[in-house]
Formats: C-alpha cells, sequence, structure tokens
C-alpha cells in the first residue's frame, strides 16, 4: 500500500483489491447504492462482485484503516453486449476495457475520489480503449467521465430497458469541426439523433443537466 498526496485520497491507502477483500466490497457498495433507483445507478449482485474479484477485472481500493471507503472496477473480461469496439471502428482484437463500477462511502463524497478512481483506472488501462456507462439522470457521473475525458459516443438501453449514455476514450480521436450544440440531458430522441450522425457528448452543457455535443470534422447533418 501506498498513501496518496491528492485532495481526500492523502488520508488513504490503495491497493487493488484480492478475493478476500469481498465482504467489504460488497458492503459498500450497497451503502452506496442504498436509496438510489435502479434506472439511476445497478445494483450489483455478491456473485458479479466476486467474479472480478477472481480474475474478471482488477479492482482498486482506498482504505482508512481496516475501512475500505472507495473502490473503482476496471474490467477485461466482457459481456458481448459490452463489446463495443465496432461502434468505436476499433479492430476485433485491440484491447477493449470497461469502467465497471464505483462506490464511494457516503461520508467522503465530495472529495473527488470519483474522478481519481476513473484516472486511476486509465492509467492502469494504459492505451487501451476504455468505456463506461452512465445514467443520462446521474449527473455527477457522466460529468466525472466526461472531465477525464471520455466522450458520449451512444445512448443504449441496458438493466432492464434502462437507458445509459455509452462513454468511450479512445486513443488518436479524430478531430470535432465548429459549432457545438447544447441539449438538455432528459430529451433522448435529439441525443440519439446527433450520436447517429456522428457528433459526440463532450462536456456538460449550462446548469450540468444538459450535454454539449460537438459535431464531427466537416460538419453533422442532425
Amino acid at each position: 500500500m501506498s498513501a496518496q498526496p491528492d485532495g481526500g485520497a492523502a488520508q488513504l491507502l490503495w491497493r487493488a483489491l484480492q478475493p478476500a477483500d469481498l465482504p467489504a466490497m460488497h458492503a459498500l457498495h450497497l451503502a452506496s447504492v442504498a436509496g438510489v433507483q435502479a434506472a439511476i445507478v445497478k445494483p450489483e449482485s455478491r456473485e458479479f462482485l466476486q467474479a472480478l474479484l477472481a480474475g474478471r477485472g482488477r479492482v482498486l481500493g482506498g482504505w482508512r484503516g481496516q475501512e475500505l471507503v472507495a473502490y473503482g472496477v476496471l474490467q477485461h473480461d466482457l459481456l458481448p453486449e459490452d463489446d463495443q469496439r465496432a461502434l468505436l471502428g476499433l479492430a476485433p482484437a485491440q484491447p477493449l476495457y470497461k469502467l465497471a463500477g464505483a462506490a464511494v462511502a457516503p461520508a467522503w463524497r465530495g472529495r473527488g475520489l470519483q474522478r481519481l478512481l476513473i484516472q486511476r483506472r486509465m492509467d492502469w488501462a494504459g492505451a487501451a480503449a476504455v468505456i463506461a456507462t452512465a445514467a443520462p439522470g446521474n449527473f455527477a457521473s457522466w460529468h466525472s467521465l466526461l472531465a477525464c475525458g471520455l466522450q458520449v459516443r451512444a445512448v443504449v438501453r441496458r438493466y432492464g430497458g434502462h437507458a445509459r449514455y455509452l462513454l468511450a476514450h479512445v486513443s488518436h480521436e479524430v478531430p470535432f469541426g465548429a459549432g457545438a450544440r447544447e441539449v438538455d440531458a432528459q430529451d433522448l430522441a435529439q441525443q440519439e439523433q446527433l450520436l447517429q450522425s456522428g457528433w459526440r457528448g463532450v462536456a456538460p452543457g449550462s446548469g450540468g443537466s444538459a450535454l454539449l455535443f460537438a459535431p464531427p470534422s466537416g460538419g453533422g447533418g442532425a
């Protein structure tokens, strides 16, 4: 373990979680989703978390003494529905990882740990492409992902039909054209039209509930 010097993380010790950490990871997950609708955050089963710790991914955890107060998952063993290489223009053999969930204890929120976990996992991924999903109504989640360089590439339906932004970070992206457009997060039809025309969600809009879209180089047809 090693202490970190930045923000709330300076008080924590960080290490990769092991199978023996499952009880602490599961307890933190339950605390983080308590009272939150599944349309916003999907509850994970203990079995799924166990599979991640057993080798389907890597999990970074931040500890304060014996208490796990934050974790973030980088998953490499993806389900077929998460293999978005074709949508992202990647070759079938190109590495692709997923930011497959994170949790911060309620008492530790507001200290930048979510963004820190995103950045640390992207560092783990190296030059590989990285994807994540976030509910349009989960503003804090997609704001953090956008701030760390991911872009909204599509709206997908997951977990019983709930809408999710599909965000991605791919090295050597093509540049955008001029003429950004702001769309309210609730206007999924307009967002999907833009995304299907090659636009990408690149930053929060005014008020935090809108998404700023940038057109592809050469202009978009939406």
